[in-house]
């Protein structure tokens, strides 16, 4: 694992990204874009989807990506493909539409205006953007669309980790892909099987608290690799300019991981706070979810006779979301950590095996220097009294005894 701290502006909110910075980006004068739908349509090194949810109040902040990436555009190695829906339509220098639609990103050196070509032909319409069936239309039609050697989605907004919604009652969290239009969102339960049958090799999250070992083992199946946030995101969240510079015909898929990460530490450096990113290689996310199950089962055998211990250890791991809405997601090697030194000795053979499984699964993290506990992935661990029941629908409480150590606690 590379783990790369920082010195970095503690942020709420999801996806969505301003033009800091981004005007010091050096394009490579070889570099060949392309500027029609069938240049597009010839195979690639890479295709990047971006699933653009701004039909919510992140509306001005898509614009802004948008615009980084038309700074870079597509090229004959790289299609950049963005699905955008929008609340508003109340920027006055992008008309006033408010439906969803497709693009080709295409470059130019306007920071304002979005000049892509528009894809969509019939219009799409106003789509509900926190539909699966939403997602799962627009990666198929983009892989069919747009054949490459290598593809990455990309699903930008809000976003909360695991926590699953309740139609019946107004949310305690916002969700990945919130639509205010049809007032929906997407489960992360949801998301496997909007995938299934695609050929993805990243998934990226532009969102808050995504980088969860929940999330991660829902996902496993769903591509090789997943980069996101064990934190909340500042508003600003990726700068595309940064990173899509940097993706050519010869980047890996673990190379395009590395550069995400890299790029959003070099975005958010000293004086921002409360920064992390990381890669994880979901084919070795079984690993660490075995071992997480192990460890749990070794808890709930002490849960009574180091009861005070293991809340302690809880309740001072570091909490990512501890100055925001409880979630309740904290580090997963550092809560692990402290509880193995509150058992000791007969702690240290399950503990190592967890340490291992993450250290191989996370193959980049960075963190700025005022969490320097962070490791890269995160797990729900709540006090007794705060266990969410619907954390039984997801796949590691069915498949792991996470979920009856979370409830076997004593205190």
């Amino acid at each position: 694992m590379v783990c790369l701290a920082i010195t970095a502006l503690s942020g709420c909110g999801g996806g969505g990204g301003g033009n800091s910075r981004s005007g010091s980006i050096v394009l490579d004068p070889t570099t060949q874009f392309i500027t029609t739908r069938e240049q597009a349509e010839a195979r690639g090194k890479w295709t990047i989807l971006i699933y653009l949810d701004a039909d919510n109040d992140l509306e001005s902040m898509g614009i802004a990506n948008f615009n980084q990436m038309e700074s870079i555009g597509s090229t004959t190695d790289v299609h950049i493909i963005v699905q955008m829906d929008r609340k508003d339509g109340a920027d006055p220098n992008n008309e006033h539409w408010t439906d969803t639609r497709r693009y080709l990103i295409t470059h130019d050196t306007d920071s304002n205006v979005m000049h892509s070509i528009r894809l969509d032909d019939p219009p799409l319409g106003e789509l509900d953007m926190g539909n699966p069936n939403t997602l799962r239309n627009f990666v198929t039609w983009g892989e069919r669309e747009f054949p490459s050697d290598h593809y990455c989605l990309i699903i930008w907004d809000h976003g909360s980790g695991w926590q699953i919604r309740t139609l019946s009652v107004a949310p305690e969290h916002k969700y990945i892909a919130t639509d205010d239009t049809s007032a929906d969102s997407m489960n992360i339960t949801d998301i496997p099987s909007a995938l299934a049958g695609a050929n993805l090799d990243v998934i990226a999250f532009d969102a808050c608290y995504m980088q969860e070992l929940e999330v991660a083992y829902e996902l496993r199946n769903s591509a090789h690799y997943l980069v996101a946030s064990t934190a909340a995101e500042p508003s600003q969240g990726y700068n595309y300019a940064r990173w899509l510079n940097r993706i050519n015909g010869s980047t890996s898929p673990e190379d395009l991981c590395r550069t995400i990460v890299e790029a959003y530490a070099a975005e958010y450096p000293n004086p921002h706070r409360d920064i992390t990113q990381s890669a994880i290689d979901l084919t070795l996310i079984q690993q660490v979810a075995d071992s997480a199950s192990a460890f749990a089962t070794l808890l709930r055998a002490k849960a009574s006779t180091y009861s005070i211990d293991l809340a302690d250890a809880r309740d001072s791991a570091l909490n990512y979301s501890a100055d925001a809405t409880p979630r309740y997601n904290v580090d997963l090697l550092d809560y692990a950590n402290r509880c193995s030194s509150a058992l000791g000795a007969q702690a240290t053979a399950t503990y190592s095996a967890l340490n291992s499984a993450m250290n191989s699964a996370v193959i980049a993290s960075i963190h700025n220097l005022d969490m320097p506990n962070a490791h890269g992935l995160a797990i729900y661990v709540p006090p007794p009294s705060r266990y969410d029941f619907r954390y039984s629908e997801l796949q590691l409480a069915s498949d792991t005894e996470w979920d009856e150590w979370l409830r076997a606690q004593q205190q």
